[in-house]
């Protein structure tokens, strides 16, 4: 699937814009300000409309997911990339699934001043996303000790509807089939909306100095107070950001989390902890293993397969002492996966590299991992003819997959 595309005026000068889903650096070519997108929990988006003059619009809300499903099987890992919709309410007449609307229509943000009346969700996205989970599942071997999302993308999206006679899809001005009767307006409480993207200058909160960064970036550098900004709702907050401190000629640096958890019921706190768990072939010196562990994941959006060799082997290595508090000095690839989407693959991660395996069906699903701290590590990769190499570790990114990464 296709990212969609949003109709969207400049905040500064009011010039039209066209965006993509995965967008939150807004650059105007005609004023030239740059400007975040942020908004307190995620966005929300309106299907175009053809109504009849002097009908009153009724948007309907759905769901919308993307993004990989991991499955923690007792064989391994299986993996399964759906983009869904789901409509958020219970009318019976109301279509189930918006199809391939959002791909092929341009959108809108949801802004207080448009007209209609907007139906308040009555199902939330934790119950639309467990059914999804349920449905995907099905067809996998059993037990599934652990589902995790990978590149998770969440949105709610309005689809306008009016009522004459009978019930009209107002995005094809159609009467939908499945109804017999008028608007089925019992019980689907709502209103004017109240939600709105926030457009912020993209000018560090330090110093004021311009923040670089791609057009899809969940991080901006300032290279003036040498600082990373990573939103945080409506806000901009300083994550710590690290590099490595061998000098390489790199082609492009690329950002990946450390993450630092308590674990229950097994200890996984030091080096020496997890060349127990891992049954590393290798003899842990005192000193080697004291070292705190820390789980890495990529930062970046990536097929799920590159995503878990990534993981894997960085987590196994443990590269954490070999770098130092500093920005990539070269070109660098942008962050696009949360930290929250990253904490939330960590159980899957650790399945990973469990061993016995045999023990993992008793331990997964009672098992909690509490991030406690978190920091962004940038690592030069040298470009060659079909890969990224990051020369240290030997690990290998294909630039077509990377580059077909840009969908999830």
């Amino acid at each position: 699937m296709t990212s969609f595309r949003i109709e969207q005026a400049c905040p500064q000068c009011g010039a039209p814009a066209n965006l993509e889903e995965t967008d939150r650096l807004f650059a105007c070519p005609f004023c030239r300000v740059t400007s975040l997108l942020l908004t307190h929990d995620y966005f929300r988006y309106v299907l175009p409309a053809r109504n009849p003059a002097g009908k009153e619009l009724v948007y309907v809300p759905y769901w919308r997911f993307k993004g990989m499903l991991l499955f923690s099987l007792p064989a391994g890992v299986e993996y399964k990339f759906i983009d869904v919709s789901h409509c958020a309410t219970d009318a019976p007449a109301i279509p189930v699934t918006l199809g391939l609307r959002s791909q092929a229509l341009k959108l809108k943000f949801v802004s207080p001043d448009m007209p209609g009346r907007f139906v308040r969700p009555a199902r939330s996205f934790e119950e639309t996303l467990a059914a999804f989970n349920r449905r995907f599942g099905q067809a996998l071997p059993q037990p599934i000790l652990h589902c995790a999302h990978l590149g998770e993308s969440m949105s709610l999206m309005y689809s306008p509807f009016y009522t004459t006679d009978k019930l009209y899809d107002a995005v094809l001005d159609r009467p939908v089939a499945a109804a017999g009767g008028g608007f089925p307006d019992a019980g689907l409480a709502g209103g004017r909306p109240d939600w709105g993207v926030r457009f912020v200058a993209a000018l560090c909160p330090a110093c004021g100095w311009d923040l670089e960064g791609a057009r899809n970036t969940l991080a901006m550098l300032c290279r003036n107070c040498r600082s990373v900004w990573y939103p945080a709702g409506e806000t901009l907050r300083q994550v710590e950001s690290a590099c490595l401190e061998e000098p390489v000629e790199a082609g492009l640096y690329f950002p990946f989390w450390q993450i630092t958890c308590d674990l229950s019921i097994i200890d996984l706190k030091s080096y020496a902890d997890l060349a127990r768990i891992a049954n590393l072939p290798k003899i842990v010196d005192s000193t080697a293993g004291l070292k705190e562990f820390r789980f890495w994941t990529p930062a970046f959006k990536v097929r799920a397969q590159v995503f878990m060799r990534l993981a894997e082997s960085l987590t196994l290595l443990q590269a954490q002492d070999r770098i130092a508090p500093m920005l990539p000095p070269g070109p660098h690839h942008p962050v696009t996966l949360t930290v929250a989407e990253a904490c939330e693959s960590l159980k899957v991660v650790l399945a990973a590299f469990f061993k016995p395996r045999q023990g993992l069906p008793e331990l997964l699903p009672a098992m909690t991992i509490r991030p406690t701290h978190h920091s962004l590590t940038y690592l030069p990769f040298i470009e060659d003819q079909h890969d990224f190499i990051q020369p240290q570790t030997r690990l290998a990114i294909n630039k077509n997959l990377l580059s077909l990464s840009g969908n999830l």
